[in-house]
C-alpha cells in the first residue's frame, strides 16, 4: 500500500512541474512568434572582412577562377538586409587572367541578388576567344547576380601599351556566365 502511495504523489509533483515549466516557457515561445515588424531592426552596421571567390565561363578567359576578399560593412532597415562592400580579386584563367577592383552590393535576405561593378585589368593568353594572344587591356565590368550570386558579366575593355598595333582591334567586349565573384 505505501509503494502504491509513493507513485501517486510522485505522478502528482511530476504533473504539477510540468505544469510550472509549461507556464514559464508558453510566453517566451510567444514572444518569438511575433512579426518581423514588432522587432526592433538591427540598424547598427557589421564591418566585415570575407574571402571572395567566383568560377566564369566566357569569353576571352574561356574558364577561370576569381580569390580575393571582400571588405564592407552590412545592416538592416525596413526589413531588408543591405551591404556596402569593396572587393580586390585577382582570377585566372585559362585563357587570360584579370585583377579587378569591384564596389559589390548584395542582400543575404534577398537570396543572394545583387552586383558588381568596377575597373579591371585583363590580360590574355594561349589562344582567348575574340581577343589576340599576349595583349593588355584596360576598363571596367559590371555582374549581375539575380538569384543565389550566380549571372552574367559584361565588361568593356580598350587594349594598351606597345601591343596595341594598327591591325589589332583596340576595344574588346568580354562575356562569361558564373557563380560568385
Amino acid at each position: 500500500m505505501m509503494n502504491w502511495s509513493l507513485a501517486v504523489i510522485l505522478k502528482a509533483r511530476t504533473a504539477r512541474m510540468t505544469l510550472l515549466l509549461g507556464a514559464l516557457v508558453a510566453p517566451a515561445a510567444l514572444g518569438a512568434q511575433r512579426c518581423r515588424g514588432c522587432v526592433p531592426e538591427d540598424t547598427m552596421p557589421r564591418t566585415h572582412i570575407v574571402p571572395g571567390f567566383g568560377v566564369r565561363f566566357g569569353a576571352p578567359q574561356k574558364a577561370s577562377v576569381a580569390l580575393g576578399v571582400v571588405l564592407g560593412e552590412d545592416w538592416q532597415t525596413n526589413g531588408h538586409d543591405h551591404s556596402r562592400n569593396v572587393g580586390l580579386i585577382a582570377e585566372p584563367g585559362l585563357s587570360g587572367g584579370r585583377a579587378s577592383l569591384a564596389y559589390v552590393y548584395h542582400g543575404y535576405g534577398s537570396f543572394g541578388s545583387g552586383f558588381a561593378i568596377g575597373p579591371s585589368v585583363l590580360r590574355t593568353w594561349r589562344d582567348p576567344w575574340w581577343a589576340k594572344e599576349n595583349v593588355t587591356y584596360v576598363g571596367g565590368d559590371i555582374i549581375l547576380w539575380p538569384i543565389v550570386f550566380v549571372g552574367p558579366r559584361v565588361g568593356v575593355f580598350r587594349s594598351v601599351g606597345g601591343n596595341s598595333s594598327g591591325s589589332l582591334k583596340r576595344w574588346l567586349v568580354t562575356f562569361d556566365f558564373g557563380f560568385g565573384l
